[in-house]
């Protein structure tokens, strides 16, 4: 009997995973990586653990809808300190090195929360690093994990969402409105740290963004006062991803991860991030090449600024969603407007 309900379990999960909504054309736009293995397959990388059901819920404080501006946007300009190739930071989340003590910080708003970002930056002549952060209350480090369905014997998606910060780099210049509300066309660079699937791997995703007048594959229409009809596509660089996915139809626990660690590759690979939550409040570290040589990236110049925007949340063109853990989770966007300063002087 517990063969058969598990038959038709499988038959049940596959037409929902045959479906055609929103979130599987989204991830096919994204190069998510693909379902794999009835199994846990063997892996030198740490493993997440299960969470158990009854820690699985929302947390108190977290944010159940926009918060009214505390300001009006503004431009604010950050400068990165030259360094020597001796005084990079590690990537490890944790500050302790002195020259995060010299370097410019400054403090900017997230779009959707309102929460204050405080952003620094260093640079050596290969590299550019960062550090940000954010108050939160408590770490959510849990990603649409699977439950088990009893009655039907399948895992369905739990609604937990994972914390993560995005930088969005203009690649048309220094002009254009980066924001998804009152859209314009763009092109930008995505820099995508997420606790769940990119930081057990010290890695950041790395991804593309287009807004476009013209009908783009799998892109998601926006409605501009200024510009009309507007179509949003994003895109992960060319590589492997920084996770996996994987699919049990076969037991595993009441509620097995559904993403697991492992080493990015190519362009994807870019950028190195590792976020750690101590007192209520995220701090992750950042470093890149300047220039990485892939046609998807911008090039960083020093001498030169360059616009860019973040945000504590997904950058989606999407609203807030109540049922999820995180209901702001896809309903990120930039707020001020930021412009990096890459300065030229050598460190002395």
């Amino acid at each position: 009997m517990t063969n058969r309900r598990w038959l038709i379990g499988y038959g049940i999960l596959g037409l929902l995973l045959g479906g055609c909504g929103e979130d599987a054309t989204r991830e096919q736009a994204e190069r998510e990586p693909p379902a794999v293995t009835r199994t846990t397959p063997a892996s030198t990388a740490p493993q997440p653990a299960a969470v158990p059901v009854s820690v699985m819920q929302r947390q108190a404080d977290e944010f159940l809808e926009f918060v009214p501006p505390k300001r009006s946007p503004q431009t604010i300009e950050l400068v990165s300190l030259p360094i020597a190739a001796t005084d990079v930071p590690t990537i490890d989340g944790v500050v302790q090195e002195p020259v995060w003590k010299r370097a410019a910080a400054i403090t900017t708003l997230d779009f959707a929360s309102q929460r204050p970002i405080i952003l620094q930056a260093v640079h050596t002549v290969e590299h550019i690093f960062f550090r940000v952060t954010y108050p939160d209350a408590a770490p959510s480090e849990t990603h649409k994990s699977w439950e088990r369905d009893l009655q039907e014997a399948i895992y369905k998606p739990l609604p937990d969402r994972e914390d993560m910060f995005v930088f969005k780099w203009s690649l048309v210049g220094n002009t254009v409105h980066l924001g998804l509300r009152d859209a314009e066309p763009h092109r930008a660079d995505i820099w995508f740290w997420k606790a769940r699937r990119t930081n057990p791997s010290n890695y950041a995703d790395d991804k593309w963004q287009l807004v476009s007048d013209r009908l783009q594959p799998s892109a998601k229409e926006l409605t501009s006062p200024n510009h009309g009809r507007l179509f949003f596509r994003r895109v992960g660089d060319e590589g492997m991803s920084a996770y996996s996915e994987r699919k049990f139809y076969e037991y595993q626990g009441e509620t097995p991860p559904k993403y697991y660690p492992r080493q990015p590759q190519g362009s994807r690979a870019d950028i190195r991030a590792k976020g750690r939550w101590e007192a209520g409040h995220w701090t992750i570290e950042w470093a890149r090449k300047l220039q990485t040589g892939h046609d998807d990236d911008l090039a960083l110049i020093p001498g030169q600024t360059y616009l860019f925007g973040v945000s504590c949340y997904e950058i989606a063109g999407d609203q807030v969603h109540a049922k999820w853990f995180q209901p702001l989770y896809r309903a990120g966007d930039v707020f001020d407007r930021l412009l990096l300063r890459i300065a030229e002087k050598d460190a002395s």
